[in-house]
């Protein structure tokens, strides 16, 4: 997250800032999975698809006892990862951590909704190598992964990923496009482009 232009400046500036890396491929097998499967290698879990509605603590110091599902069950651990949207985390925190400074600085962030498009193409575009900063309206960043993920690797054709920002009304946009077609989202997406 950048505060202000004058951190993205720097970031760009900087010898290291702007370099980027991409997976070799999509996120759930070349990332997710692969941690799943070391986590299980050392005797832990991965619990998916069953969301936490409390994160229950010890009466006397606070610490964790366990994280209450959905479904009803409880799970304890030895540790707890949270991979949940900032606003959702902010939701979970008991009243007890509330007032602590370390999580006193969640009242600085705000998650906004974007959109992830990607967009296949019958053609090879004439785009950069790598990822792209834009100045757009619409879109913020993008990346022809056909040129940087050997999974989407092709010479004649071209499939650019892109995050379209700001989406909502609430992030700032003057159109909520999340409420939108999308044939009207991909035809935005392709003004901008052209």
């Amino acid at each position: 997250l950048f505060k202000s232009s004058g951190a993205m400046n720097r970031f760009i500036n900087e010898a290291d800032g702007s370099q980027t890396a991409f997976l070799d491929g999509n996120p759930p097998d070349r990332f997710c999975e692969p941690i799943k499967e070391w986590v299980e290698s050392k005797g832990g879990e991965v619990v998916c698809s069953s969301p936490v509605i409390d994160i229950q603590l010890d009466e006397n110091d606070s610490t964790i006892t366990g994280l209450k599902l959905a479904n009803g069950t409880t799970i304890s651990a030895d540790y707890y990862v949270s991979a949940v949207p900032v606003d959702v985390f902010k939701r979970l925190i008991p009243t007890q951590w509330s007032t602590l400074p370390y999580f006193r600085q969640l009242d600085e962030l705000k998650g906004i909704p974007v959109m992830n498009i990607q967009l296949w193409f019958d053609r090879k575009l004439n785009s950069i190598d790598g990822l792209c900063f834009s100045r757009s309206p619409l879109l913020s960043v993008y990346a022809d992964m056909s040129n940087n993920c050997r999974e989407y690797a092709d010479d004649e054709r071209s499939m650019l990923a892109l995050v379209f920002a700001p989406c909502s009304l609430e992030a700032g946009s003057p159109i909520n496009w999340i409420a939108k077609s999308d044939s009207e989202i991909v035809d935005a997406t392709m003004e901008e482009l052209e």
